[in-house]
């Protein structure tokens, strides 16, 4: 389905415009028909006049260029159904409750200057406007038409109670569907809006939490995770790792080459991590895992995901790419002697309230670069 947008909000379609000219269209055709019946010549003659102003004014809302006179359309839309609505009340009478219209025209005003307002000011400027038209328009016309007794003396023809009794009918049934009809298509405007405040505020969210490249959380959102993670008092392990010649990677094969690299491995982690567990990226091609339950557990799913990255079968523009990644592993049973060697090699601040787990990571990447020392492509845990 087409979709265009006023001032960044979009409707589904421009149908929506279009239904309501030729809507007010049959509206007054129904009109004209009753007045050609009633013998009221006058009136009859205003809504040929209308008919003709709605299908054309539906014919042009095709274009899409004619929604840059969106205000212009809208104040005309209501001027008619104002003049009309006065017209009818001073000459047939108020009892035929033509008087409903200028009522029921706000809501649809206040709909689409909302879906259309350039600023907050200019909305509400407009809504004001119209209501004060509204009112005065609505109280001099009625209060003119019971000075005369209900309705302006004229040349025209007085209706007889069953005639008004039918137009009443009609005015009502018509004011009940707009009031009803665009009621309705508000609350799914924004039901719609909503749901797209939504969708953009869980969008940022990710932004925020998380890495461009990888799709794996990112710092930020590590500590987060922590600060919930150490008062739940859960026994958890630390894996940081670190993918092996990287750098050479990038340099012979490019950094197209490089990203998807980083991308692919990611995946892998991604994949073997748990709902409550977080997978990270540190920084650079230093990613860091956190396994919830028992150290042996987590040292066979770690080493598991060190198989499936070597096992990576990559190919980059016709050249076949291999990546093994070394792993530094630490478990929550070790932060007290963790922080011992922290305090002692003044690496990690000792007042940080993350100090604990500043201290496991610095174990983890000591144990990190122990295994690049001995050949990468290991789980270094001791």
């Amino acid at each position: 389905m087409k979709k265009f947008s006023l001032n960044g909000i979009e409707m589904g379609s421009k149908m929506t415009l279009k239904l309501v000219c030729f809507l007010a269209a049959a509206m007054h055709l129904t009109f004209l028909l009753i007045f050609r019946q009633f013998k009221v010549t006058p009136l009859m003659i205003f809504n040929i006049g209308s008919v003709t102003f709605y299908l054309l004014s539906g014919i042009m809302l095709l274009r899409k260029d004619e929604l840059k006179h969106y205000l212009i359309w809208i104040t005309a839309i209501f001027t008619e159904i104002v003049v009309h609505a006065t017209l009818c009340t001073l000459l047939l009478g108020v009892d035929t409750c033509f008087v409903l219209y200028p009522i029921t025209v706000l809501p649809i005003c206040a709909y689409f200057l909302f879906l259309h307002r350039n600023g907050q000011k200019i909305f509400l400027r407009l809504v004001v406007i119209f209501v004060c038209v509204t009112f005065c328009v609505t109280a001099v016309t009625v209060a003119v038409s019971e000075y005369f007794g209900g309705y302006v003396p004229t040349n025209i023809a007085v209706l007889s109670r069953k005639e008004k009794m039918i137009i009443r009918t009609v005015n009502i049934f018509f004011a009940a569907v707009i009031l009803y009809g665009f009621t309705m298509m508000f609350y799914l405007e924004m039901t719609r809006l909503l749901e797209k405040l939504r969708e953009s505020t869980e969008k940022l969210k990710y932004t925020a939490t998380h890495d461009a490249l990888t799709g794996l959380t990112n710092r930020r959102s590590f500590w987060d995770y922590f600060d919930v993670l150490s008062h739940d008092c859960k026994h958890y392990n630390i894996a940081m790792g670190d993918l092996d010649s990287f750098k050479k990677i990038n340099d012979t094969y490019g950094h197209g080459c490089g990203d998807l690299v980083l991308r692919s491995v990611a995946d892998i982690i991604n994949d073997s991590t748990k709902e409550n567990e977080i997978a990270c990226r540190w920084g650079g091609e230093e990613m860091v895992v956190v396994f919830i339950g028992e150290r042996s557990d987590a040292l066979t799913r770690l080493e598991e995901i060190r198989k499936k990255i070597e096992a990576l079968s990559l190919n980059y523009e016709g050249l076949n790419v291999s990546v093994t990644m070394t792993f530094g592993f630490a478990d929550s049973e070790e932060i007290k002697r963790a922080m011992t060697e922290c305090e002692e090699n003044d690496n990690v601040d000792p007042s940080s309230k993350r100090y604990g787990m500043e201290s496991l990571l610095s174990m983890a990447d000591k144990r990190l670069y122990t295994g690049k020392g001995s050949g990468k492509n290991v789980v270094v845990d001791k």
